[in-house]
């Protein structure tokens, strides 16, 4: 498709650093822009070398930012021909770049793993901070799994969306839209905290208290859960409890996941925003993509 000078607002866009992981999100991206149908935007960044490099190393990385970028907008019109797709290079660092381009996009995509020499994506720091800034969902692409897999009938395929309280409702509400979307199932995980033993001295937790607080929980997990539930009946549903860190939760429960939910928690500390615990967990081990969703 021809590349016009702007990209119209509300579009799906996605960092591309010429690595296998990159392409794996040009994949995914066409597939939800082709989903959505909405514009696609594919970015590459490029740096001055910060040791004096000479001329010609510069006009290299630049060269290779441009051919990974030719190269991905060819990847994404081979599999979704439909979707208005545009590609660019832009000086910069990778997460200030992706954040630039985010500020009027619906979606944001990057891979899971970049490549150095021109300022990979992720799962580091610079993948943190676009995650930690970003105004709009991120979908961060990890594990297998084959955004062509079209599940039948929407029995197998599954959404699990992390939830622990009311303010994660832009993610429950998100999860449904996206197993909409991908005629999928949606599973509510929430994790209670851990059964641990009782110091020397103290009584056990007994079994029927342990029972009632689970039962508590269920009741504010379905209450959490309610208006998007009521919103796509036609969405087979459930909610989960399990005693263990909700990050290794989620983490193990991507592995029979489509894609993996979660409220972007963002918290103010010295250096900056950045994610809670849980975020980082599942970033850095999900078996499947996992979509943040700013929240606050």
């Amino acid at each position: 498709m021809s590349a016009t000078p702007h990209t119209p607002a509300g579009h799906v866009v996605v960092g591309v650093d010429g690595s296998p992981a990159a392409l794996s999100a040009v994949a995914q991206a066409a597939l939800e822009a082709a989903n959505r149908g909405l514009p696609l935007e594919i970015v590459a960044a490029w740096m001055l070398p910060e040791d004096g490099q000479l001329d010609s190393y510069v006009r290299q990385v630049r060269r290779e930012a441009e051919e990974a970028t030719e190269a991905a907008v060819a990847h994404a019109q081979a599999l979704h021909p439909q979707v208005w797709t545009i590609g660019r290079v832009r000086r910069g660092a990778a997460h200030e770049v992706l954040l630039t381009s985010a500020e009027h996009a619906s979606l944001v995509v990057i891979g899971s793993r970049g490549h150095a020499r021109m300022a990979g994506l992720l799962p580091g720091s610079v993948g943190l901070s676009v995650a930690a800034y970003t105004p709009c969902p991120l979908l961060v692409v990890r594990g297998e799994h084959d955004p062509s897999r079209v599940v039948d009938g929407g029995t197998e395929g599954l959404v699990v969306v992390g939830v622990d309280g009311a303010d994660c409702r832009p993610a429950v509400e998100a999860a449904y839209e996206e197993a909409q979307l991908r005629h999928l199932r949606v599973c509510a995980l929430n994790a209670l905290p851990p059964v641990t033993p009782a110091p020397i001295g103290l009584p056990a937790p007994v079994p029927e208290s342990l029972a009632a607080a689970s039962a508590l929980r269920r009741g504010a997990l379905d209450a959490w859960t309610a208006e998007p539930r009521a919103k796509h009946p036609e969405i087979e549903s459930q909610v989960r409890l399990v005693r263990e860190g909700a990050g290794h939760a989620l983490v193990e429960a991507s592995r029979e996941a489509d894609l993996v939910v979660l409220a972007a928690h963002r918290r103010t500390a010295r250096f900056g925003t950045r994610l809670g615990r849980v975020s980082h967990t599942v970033l850095h081990h999900a078996h499947a993509p996992v979509l943040l969703v700013p929240v606050g």
